[in-house]
């Protein structure tokens, strides 16, 4: 037949296969068949069609020229450029590279046709050549004029008009009957309508439908037509929860999500509260403007709620690096440089990261408009390096809407305890008074002895001096804590209160003269990931320098407590590895000496220095953060032996301390430290007239009668009161944390770094975007940039992605490379298609469900995958869509459909990640991790909510092409191999899935052939061919008649995975139909999206 093909033609038809074979860059066989397939066409139609330079020249240029005459200013050789029309035609000293309709006059061409090695370009050493073909469109489209055109993805977004010819039909599938009738090629019929059902199905939320489903269908095709039921089909997927799910499993691999920070390390994180943000955003139908907005930018926008701040965890999903010793700076640019690349890649399809350590070479991004955009994520207030174990800051507590009952209740249940305390306070307050003896104060144990584990009050015999070190005396000394029975409270050590004293009245302090200091034992759990608390009178005499406390190790790596003296200043540090694990803040006050001061330090166990709070008599003080890098967690026993008043690093410390106190599992409230900071002790304010006591010394008071009390009733109001606490504290512990954007409130500075290298700084470079996009509105911040993004003004945001959604329905994108929209990247197939469909959705205020509704609905998706001959010959691609393309089903969507045609799925919604099937030994391998499989509904969970460690991803998703997390991944795989067959075959999951499959089908009816029936609409949403029933029925036999014979293997294929076996059919029946349940499994059409 002949093929009359249209002026467009040339866009995209894939028939590099009839280019002969020549040495060409990565992207050359596609610019070259670009151009061939124009030349073609030009030549078939016996005209002489203009040449465009977008479609036709600009690939050339790029692929061969722009690396040397181009964009990049520091590689540009000979001063010549060619990607601007200026610059390509400017007089270089009576003679310019392009002379508009004068090829023989354009040195460019002289070259590029020339055969002397010396004067050839593109130059013989650089690998690159033109073809005839390429050499005579240069020459045309400079006789022609050399008419330049910016790039078209830059362009700004028009609306085309439909091709009127086709106005009966809607605007998508007029703008592709108009391109198919240019290529002259017909379209094929509509598919099958349970075929269409189980396609869209697969498509929008990655099942295939239930009989259930299918039969509904049915009936409404019957009652209502073909079309008015697939609409009703359509709609109910988009309303459907899995809906969300499945479009969320395409966002994380955009978004690079996992379990886990990567890097060597590659510990764990706790993230999945974002995932379940962006389920319920794809459910709930969040228009894309304010999905991008809220996830770029939510810690931004006025009054931020928790759902804000959870979505900006985006792009705190970036790998990041525990590593000890790591240069901090380094990873604070590689942080934001992945946040930069990945938000590109996502919304503009840009590669913006090719000029991190240049000018882009292709496209119009300058070095320095790359560091612009790096200044909008380089003010996170993180660290720079990971927390090992658990979440980096910046982050937030996060609990689900049950975790928020239970919050609630628990809540309610401390004001419940503090009211009973508050209501019985007329009855407390005159039994208090009669409690108030000598003798009951002589025997009353300590306020705040609630999991006391340490008290030091330096009275007594205990104390000795015992051999030197160096210059300075160590005075060893015993706690001083008596285990005194107490039901009420919730531990059992206790001070007596008869031991404490004001400090300047206490019979013994611990008086550091600078050359002794104190070794009171070892005091395990002080570590960064643990809650504790110190708390201790002190006066000093030195001020300006000297460890106060200090359980440092002695080795390089100094693990352990630093309390020091810096300029008058008090500094508290928990070290694991000094320099590079440290966790130490400061305080702003200075401290006078010869005064008596209570401090209390308490730590939240976050290892973070914000976790690390001071008091001082009672009061908490305002700190600044000296070092933030405590991200290894440490087992309780670390550190050396407490000293007070000396450390090997920070020296010796002169003056006094009294009362030390270390409670090693409880984070002291700021009440509790208040009462600490009574200097009287509580037998003194006993002797005192209630009229003369001060506001505290009454709580002190009120504190030691509760404690002390024999007033059952009394006691155990202050029991559940300690008990509601306990029970608060431990909960909020364990609620989930997400790590979110939040900046530094100075911000961070931004520069050009000298070819990419993180100490080389060179310009200053502020917030900003590449000149060749319209202008970002001021303040120049991140939500600024995030609503710039979805202005409608954009060129790029709304073509990038209705072009990913198309590529979701369809296999391929109407842009087929979907990462770029570059020079470097492909053309579109159907350009005003393209722009018709983004400024629909713009128009439609970024509506996602009504975007693919209106592809779905279309008749080019809904068309026959049926290939013929000349469909096969002309367009084998399926690059026009007279057809519907067959596509591989994802790792991801294989096994969900596994897990649900054997009724294992379990469709929960949301919440953390489970540990289905994996080999053994896999992580132990690669880390010092253990996988360890999770149990019952865990293994069945869809696979969206798979752990997934960023290292080592799940095998069986490995092997079936899901997207490799180390990175943003936009751009579909789909691969068939045969490690994919054996993987089907034999993986746990979908062998247990056959198993249970095959229970469904036995039980299902009373005879095989009918059985087979129910697979085949359970599995394909179709009946089977007698050919299909017979090959099936064989087969069904010859699997009995194996395992009759094997016993032995049938007893193993019945009991693999955890879930039970049902005992209606013995174990031969089973395993028989576990056989032709798994090869069901396995057939080309079930792995397949038709």
């Amino acid at each position: 037949m002949t093929v009359n093909h249209g002026q467009n033609f040339a866009y995209a038809l894939p028939i590099a296969e009839k280019v002969k074979p020549m040495k060409f860059s990565q992207n050359g066989v596609r610019y070259l068949a670009t151009c061939v397939c124009l030349t073609m066409t030009i030549a078939a139609n016996g005209l002489a069609e203009d040449l465009q330079f977008n479609r036709d020249i600009r690939p050339l240029f790029s692929d061969t020229c722009f690396k040397c005459h181009g964009p990049d200013a520091k590689t540009r050789e000979a001063g010549l450029r060619l990607d601007q029309l200026e610059a390509a035609v400017e007089d270089l000293g009576g003679y310019a590279a392009i002379v508009p309709g004068h090829p023989d006059d354009s040195e460019a061409l002289k070259r590029i046709e020339s055969d002397d090695p010396d004067l050839m370009m593109p130059p013989p050493e650089s690998g690159l050549i033109l073809s005839d073909s390429d050499k005579q469109t240069l020459r045309q489209w400079i006789a022609e004029g050399a008419v330049y055109q910016s790039h078209w993805a830059f362009e700004p977004i028009q609306r085309p008009d439909p091709p009127a010819e086709f106005a009966q039909h809607t605007p998508l599938d007029a703008f592709v009957l108009d391109r198919l009738k240019q290529a002259n090629l017909d379209p094929l019929g509509p598919a099958q309508p349970t075929t269409l059902l189980r396609r869209v199905s697969l498509d929008l939320t990655g099942f295939p439908p239930t009989i259930q489903q299918s039969q509904r269908f049915v009936l409404e095709v019957e009652t209502q037509g073909l079309d008015d039921a697939y609409r009703r089909a359509v709609d109910r997927l988009l309303q459907s929860p899995r809906f969300g799910e499945h479009m969320t499993w395409l966002w994380i691999e955009a978004a690079r999500y996992a379990d886990t920070d990567g890097y060597q390390n590659d510990g764990p994180r706790e993230m999945w509260r974002w995932r379940d943000w962006v389920i319920d955003a794809y459910n709930s139908n969040l228009s894309f403007d304010q999905f991008t907005i809220k996830q770029l930018a939510g810690d931004l926008l006025p009054n931020p709620s928790e759902q804000d701040l959870i979505a900006t965890a985006f792009n705190r999903n970036n790998r990041y690096n525990s590593e000890e010793g790591i240069p901090i700076d380094e990873f604070l640019l590689e942080n934001a440089v992945d946040r930069v690349d990945t938000t590109a890649t996502v919304w503009m399809a840009a590669t913006v990261g090719c000029a991190r350590c240049h000018d882009h070479k292709y496209d119009p991004f300058s070095q320095r408009e790359y560091y612009q955009l790096i200044d909008f994520f380089n003010d996170v207030d993180e660290s720079g390096r990971a927390i090992k174990y658990g979440n980096s800051e910046p982050w937030i507590k996060t609990p689900t809407d049950d975790d928020q009952k239970r919050l609630s209740e628990l809540q309610h249940n401390v004001a419940r305890c503090a009211k009973r305390l508050l209501d019985a306070e007329s009855e407390i307050a005159l039994a208090q008074q009669s409690w108030q003896t000598p003798a009951e104060l002589d025997t009353a144990v300590s306020i705040v002895s609630n999991g006391l584990d340490h008290f030091f009050g330096f009275d007594g015999p205990d104390a000795r001096v015992s051999e030197k070190q160096g210059k300075s005396k160590v005075v060893t000394i015993k706690q001083a804590i008596k285990p005194v029975a107490d039901p009420a409270d919730l531990s059992a050590p206790k001070v007596l209160a008869s031991q404490v004293g004001a400090p300047d009245q206490a019979s013994g302090v611990a008086t550091l003269s600078g050359d002794n200091h104190y070794d009171i034992g070892k005091i395990p759990g002080l570590i960064g990931n643990g809650r504790f608390s110190i708390a201790f009178w002190f006066s000093p005499d030195q001020v300006d320098s000297g460890a106060v406390l200090s359980n440092e190790q002695s080795t390089t790596q100094r693990s352990g407590n630093l309390v020091e003296f810096v300029d008058g200043h008090l500094q508290w540090s928990i070290i694991h590895r000094w320099i590079s694990g440290v966790s130490a803040i400061q305080t702003t006050r200075t401290f006078e000496p010869g005064q008596w001061t209570h401090m209390t330090l308490t730590n939240d166990g976050t290892q973070r220095a914000r976790g690390m709070e001071i008091y001082v008599d009672g009061v908490p003080q305002p700190v600044e953060v000296i070092r933030n890098t405590n991200s290894n967690t440490a087992k309780r026993d670390y550190g050396a032996a407490m000293n007070i008043g000396y450390s090997k690093t920070a020296g010796t410390w002169k003056g006094k301390v009294d009362q030390l106190r270390f409670y090693t599992s409880r984070t002291l409230s700021q009440a509790e430290a208040e009462l600490l900071a009574v200097a009287e002790s509580v037998k003194t304010i006993g002797r005192m007239p209630n009229v003369d006591r001060s506001e505290s010394q009454t709580r002190k008071m009120r504190a030691a009668y509760l404690q002390n009390t024999k007033v059952d009733q009394h006691r155990r109001l202050l029991f559940e009161m300690r008990k509601a606490e306990s029970a608060l504290t431990e909960f909020s512990d364990s609620l989930p944390t997400t790590m979110i954007m939040q900046d530094l409130p100075e911000g961070r500075p931004s520069f050009v770094r000298t070819r990419g290298v993180y100490d080389q700084l060179g310009e200053a470079a502020p917030a900003g975007v590449p000149a060749v996009f319209p202008p970002l509105q001021q303040p120049a911040d991140r939500l600024a940039f995030a609503k710039w993004l979805v202005d409608g003004k954009h060129p790029l945001t709304a073509r990038v992605m209705v072009n990913r959604y198309w590529q979701m329905l369809f296999g391929r994108g109407l842009v087929n490379t979907p990462e770029d929209f570059g020079s470097q990247g492909e053309l579109p197939s159907h350009p005003e298609l393209l722009d018709w469909l983004a400024s629909e959705f713009v128009d439609s205020g970024w509506d996602v469900k009504a975007l693919l509704k209106t592809i779905v609905t279309s008749d080019t998706y809904r068309r026959s995958s049926k290939v013929g001959e000349q469909h096969l010959q002309y367009d084998p691609g399926n690059v026009f869509y007279a057809r519907s393309s067959r596509k591989r089903l994802s790792g991801n969507v294989l096994r969900d459909q596994a897990l649900q045609v054997s009724g294992l799925l379990v469709e929960k919604v949301g919440g953390p990640s489970v540990y289905p099937y994996q080999p053994d030994g896999l992580w132990s391998e690669a880390s010092n991790f253990k996988y360890t499989p999770g149990k019952g509904s865990d293994l069945y969970r869809r696979s969206l909510y798979t752990y997934w460690k960023r290292t080592l991803s799940p095998p069986n998703m490995a092997l079936l092409d899901t997207a490799d997390r180390e990175w943003c991944s936009i751009k579909l795989r789909q691969t068939n191999t045969p490690l994919q067959a054996l993987t089907l075959m034999n993986d746990v999951t979908f062998a247990e899935a056959a198993r249970k499959f095959g229970e469904l089908v036995l039980e299902s009816a009373g005879n095989d052939r009918d059985r087979i029936k129910f697979a085949f609409h359970s599995l394909l949403c179709r009946a089977p061919t007698d050919a299909e029933q017979g090959v099936l029925l064989a087969a069904w036999e010859s699997y009995r008649r194996e395992f009759l014979a094997s016993p032995d293997l049938a007893d193993k294929v019945v009991s693999i995975g955890q879930s039970e076996s049902r005992d209606a059919f013995d174990q031969v029946e089973r395993a028989a139909a576990t056989a032709l349940a798994n090869v069901l499994l396995n057939l080309e059409e079930a792995t397949t999206r038709d």
